[in-house]
């Protein structure tokens, strides 16, 4: 795994335990807290300049989430994305500088 990747997963877990932890685990279902997980990985990656082509995309796509269900979810996946950054030491924050391979438009919906 390239360490962009695995960052990418730390962040999915992490957003996990932060969006899907007590009674916001029983009100949702499987596919929207992989949807959410993943699309806060996303933004804290893209943010900090990591890219990892398609896989956002595709790991979304793989639980049937869509724009709607992303649309419903945007409160809480930036929410989840700001505090992660904000606990990313300030020299992380915010790169312009891509790492690994271009993204297209955003999850491709």
């Amino acid at each position: 795994m390239q360490p962009a990747e695995e960052f990418s997963t730390l962040v999915h877990e992490i957003a996990h335990e932060m969006l899907h932890r007590g009674d916001r685990r029983t009100l949702t279902t499987k596919q929207v807290r992989e949807t959410e997980a993943e699309a806060v990985a996303f933004v804290v990656c893209q943010s900090v300049g990591l890219q990892n082509g398609t896989a956002s995309q595709d790991y979304i796509q793989l639980w049937h989430g869509d724009a709607s269900l992303l649309r419903e979810s945007l409160e809480a996946v930036q929410q989840t994305a700001a505090v992660i950054l904000g606990a990313l030491p300030p020299s992380q924050r915010h790169s312009r500088q891509p790492h690994n391979t271009p993204t297209p438009a955003p999850f491709g919906f």
